[in-house]
Order: C-alpha cells, then sequence, then structure tokens
C-alpha cells in the first residue's frame, strides 16, 4: 500500500471518525488508497460504497466506522493530496538546488513538478476537485490558496534570473494560470491531441512558460472585431 501522508492530531476532517488506534488509522488508509485507485477511472457520485468496501478489503461497516460519508472521505483525501504535494513543492522548489542555474533551468523544473503532480497518485483526486468546483464553487478556495502560494514561490526564483524584470510579477501569474489551465484541460479532456506522457507536451510547456516570464516578446496589434471584453456590456 502506497504511504498515506500523515497530518497532525489537532487537525480533523468534519465527518471523518478519530483514529486513535493504529489498527483504525490503517483501515482508514485502506479506504485512501482504494479510492484514490477508483477515482483514476470514475467520479465520487458513481462509486459505490459497498464496491469501495470491497476493493479496501473491509465492509460496508468498516466504512461507516471511519467516515460518514463518501464526501467526508474525499475531503480527507483532498487534505492528504494537499499535504503530500507541498512535500514535493519543497523538494522541486529548494532556491538553494538553483545555484547558478539559468531562468530555463527553473521553468523546466516547475513544469516538471507539475507534470509529477497531475500525473502522480493523486490525479483522481484533483480531478473530482476539480468538477466539483462546477456544483460548488466554495471548493475552488483551496485551489486558489496553491495558485498564491506557487506564483509566491517562484517569483524570486526568477528575481536575479531574467533582465526584464518590470512587471515580473505580472508575467509569472500569468504564465502559472497559462500552465495550469493546459493541465486542468488535459487532464479533463482525454480526446486531446497530446497526453501528459508525451515529450513534447513537456517541451512546448517550457518553452511556453518561460518566454511568458522571461517577457522577451513584442506587443501584439490591435485588437480585431470590436470591444474587448471588459467593454462589453
Amino acid at each position: 500500500m502506497s504511504e498515506i501522508a500523515r497530518f497532525s492530531d489537532d487537525e480533523h476532517v468534519p465527518g471523518v471518525r478519530p483514529a486513535g488506534q493504529e489498527r483504525s488509522r490503517a483501515l482508514q488508509d485502506k479506504f485512501v488508497v482504494a479510492a484514490r485507485q477508483m477515482l483514476l477511472r470514475t467520479n465520487m457520485k458513481d462509486l459505490p460504497i459497498p464496491v469501495l468496501a470491497k476493493a479496501a478489503g473491509s465492509s460496508v461497516g468498516g466504512f461507516y466506522s471511519r467516515f460518514e460519508s463518501k464526501d467526508a472521505l474525499f475531503e480527507l483525501m483532498r487534505t492528504q493530496m494537499f499535504t503530500e504535494h507541498l512535500k514535493i513543492h519543497d523538494e522541486y522548489l529548494d532556491p538553494d538546488t538553483f545555484e547558478g542555474e539559468s531562468h530555463l533551468v527553473v521553468s523546466a523544473t516547475f513544469v516538471d513538478l507539475m507534470l509529477r503532480i497531475f500525473s502522480g497518485p493523486w490525479r483522481g483526486v484533483l480531478r473530482e476537485t476539480f468538477t466539483r468546483v462546477l456544483d460548488n464553487p466554495d471548493t475552488w478556495a483551496p485551489m486558489q490558496r496553491r495558485f498564491e502560494y506557487l506564483r509566491d514561490r517562484i517569483i524570486p526564483l526568477y528575481k536575479n534570473r531574467v533582465e526584464n524584470r518590470d512587471g515580473l510579477e505580472e508575467r509569472v501569474a500569468i504564465a502559472l494560470q497559462f500552465l495550469l489551465s493546459v493541465f486542468d484541460n488535459e487532464m479533463m479532456n482525454p480526446n486531446l491531441e497530446f497526453r501528459i506522457g508525451d515529450p513534447r507536451f513537456r517541451f512546448y510547456l517550457v518553452q511556453s512558460f518561460d518566454n511568458l516570464v522571461v517577457g522577451d516578446f513584442a506587443m501584439p496589434p490591435a485588437r480585431r472585431g470590436g470591444a474587448a471584453p471588459n467593454d462589453a456590456h
């Protein structure tokens, strides 16, 4: 069974029954691992609890001994996913590892970080998170915090590596928005030509992300076709 990220005893996800004993924690982890694997192929609303319990090597009663509902299980999974992803962020974005490296190395490393996260074991939980935003906009808040956290971590990595520092923060923000949108689209749409395992996917993402951050481009011509979006009524 894959290792599950732990969180401190004073943190509690509503609807998840406290797991005081190692046996209870082990059962909780079995349900998380089973659901995480099954969400790669389906979504939470279409996942019957008896099917999930069988995959976890437990029972329906075992499920309800740990969770009040599937939503509670999902919130626990999402909490653990973000905990694990923070560790990966620290691994990839340690400023000391970029000593003497160029901005292109920073950009390639960040794209590789996103490749690892979006192709990793929590991929189905990420997709479920984005799916739920359509029905419950409040679920977007953790994703927004993740965006702001990543933005604030990578801006300092570029400050001494790019010549054009005017507007750097804005360029990093739009580059990050672009990159995450591409990954989200790849995750949600199975019919795209370029998939996450394709080396060309990585190549073009690195080049595009780095070019946006560096800001070495000409201004586009004036907009055609009427008013800009902000001017529309």
